[in-house]
């Protein structure tokens, strides 16, 4: 018996040390790094945004980008901003206005491995499911990770490329000749298109009260967001009947908000307006050379997002490896690094929401008893999260306007929708549906919207 305690002594310091001829971290990390660097160029070209960004541009580099080119009323169609499924009490589908997102990030070429780590998860990444996406095709931004001058960096890059110009296009999808029309703004604002199109047309005061309130619900509240990987670092992790491996990234993210006032949209339908059927070169060109269009710079958050992954799984097999100093490098994979990168994505996004009030995303009620709501742990969810409870009522000119029914609150973790495992960058949802509230039971209906205000 002595002698069996003995040897797991033994065994417990030789894994708590983490060092022994057999196993040698720095050589697998550098292996490792390469078969994935390897992996991530062969198939970057396959993934969605590349695919897109080569199609639609055609340009072999960011220099070469002709926006004016681009036809963005050949996009294809999105999909409808409907909760899928039907609510607790078996009412109709619950629709809701979306906010418009726009996602790039720092091209930083001088660590290779985080590069093409970062670059290769964030072409393949979706954007969640409470915006609207609102991408109009590059995501890079030469730069240098973790500049002290990367915000000015990044206004230069949307300065030159003149990106509010083109956010304003993709919303009134601009063709090749210069025209636009209402299909987009009309699906997001749940309008009917061909009615929009005549009450532009003819200037009339409902179709100015739609335009006006729609600019506010959904053209104003277009943002760009900017991923800037810092760095990534891993650590091995070592415990008795267990070896894993800990990746941390820093992620730092920058927030920009379309401006979409009275006067610029004033100059939009007076200079710039034109449908397919009344072309105006000369209305084509002020639009080109316009510079009206502008993003203001809201702030940044920065993030630490770790991942743990266990390399071994049975205490016996590891026992017998680590006996005979066998430990099998070649088994092993940098797959935390892939999941820091997915979770700091969801977390910049969720952090953002938080700090700036402007950037708040309004859920629908998916249900009023109990009180529920399709949003959890992926949204950034905490227990004790207070909620205002809103009714968007429709005024006789034709904007709406947002009436306070009261407020709700995250009561206990278990309530909590745990939709972290799964989500809208990378999969689907997983089979819980929502988060309960507390609050008054029967005073609020499904279709409401709830906004945080802690």
């Amino acid at each position: 018996m002595k002698r069996v305690y003995l040897k797991l002594i033994l065994i417990s310091c030789f894994v708590f040390s983490g060092t022994t001829k057999g196993i040698a971290q720095d050589d697998f990390q550098e292996r490792q790094r390469n078969t994935k660097l390897e992996h991530y160029k062969k198939w970057l070209s396959s993934k969605a945004r590349e695919v897109f960004f080569t199609n639609r541009f055609k340009a072999s580099n960011l220099e070469n980008l002709n926006y004016n080119s681009i036809d963005y009323s050949s996009l294809t169609k999105e999909e409808t901003n409907q909760l899928s499924g039907k609510s607790l009490n078996n009412s109709s589908d619950i629709n809701y206005k979306r906010s418009s997102l726009y996602t790039l990030m720092i091209s930083n070429t001088s660590d290779e491995y985080l590069h093409y780590l970062t670059r290769f998860i964030f072409a393949d990444s979706r954007v969640p499911e409470r915006f609207n996406d609102h991408n109009i095709g590059p995501y890079l931004i030469r730069g240098k990770a973790g500049s002290q001058n990367q915000e000015q960096n990044i206004a230069d890059y949307l300065n030159k490329n003149k990106i509010a110009k083109q956010m304003v296009a993709r919303w009134f999808n601009r063709g090749s000749d210069g025209s636009f029309n209402m299909n987009l703004v009309a699906r997001r604002g749940e309008y009917n298109a061909s009615e929009l199109d005549i009450q532009v047309a003819l200037n009339s005061a409902r179709g100015k009260a739609i335009l006006k309130d729609d600019g506010e619900e959904l053209i104003g509240n277009t943002c760009v967001v900017v991923y800037d990987f810092e760095n990534i670092d891993n650590k091995e992790n070592v415990g008795l009947f267990k070896y894993g491996l800990q990746s941390n990234i820093t992620t730092r993210a920058y927030l920009y908000r379309l401006v979409w006032d009275d006067r610029t949209a004033a100059v939009f339908y007076n200079d710039y307006w034109m449908d397919n059927n009344h072309i105006d070169p000369s209305r084509k060109e002020a639009f080109e050379n316009s510079d009206i269009f502008k993003l203001n710079y809201i702030g940044s958050v920065v993030i630490d997002e770790k991942s743990k992954k266990s390399l071994l799984k049975h205490s016996k097999e590891q026992l017998k490896m680590l006996e005979k100093e066998t430990l099998d490098w070649s088994e092993v994979t940098l797959d935390q690094d892939e999941a820091s990168v997915k979770n700091a994505l969801s977390v910049c996004l969720n952090e953002l929401e938080r700090k700036y009030e402007e950037f708040r995303t309004k859920f629908p009620l998916y249900s009023g008893d109990p009180i529920a709501a399709k949003v959890g742990k992926k949204e950034g969810i905490k227990e004790g999260d207070t909620f205002e409870v809103v009714e968007r009522v429709l005024s006789k000119d034709g904007t709406t306007e947002y009436r306070k029914m009261g407020t709700i609150k995250v009561g206990k973790e278990k309530d909590i929708w745990d939709n972290t495992t799964q989500g809208d960058w990378f999969g689907d949802s997983s089979t819980q549906e929502f988060t309960i509230f507390q609050g008054q039971k029967g005073k609020y209906k499904p279709g409401m919207l709830i906004r945080k205000i802690n």
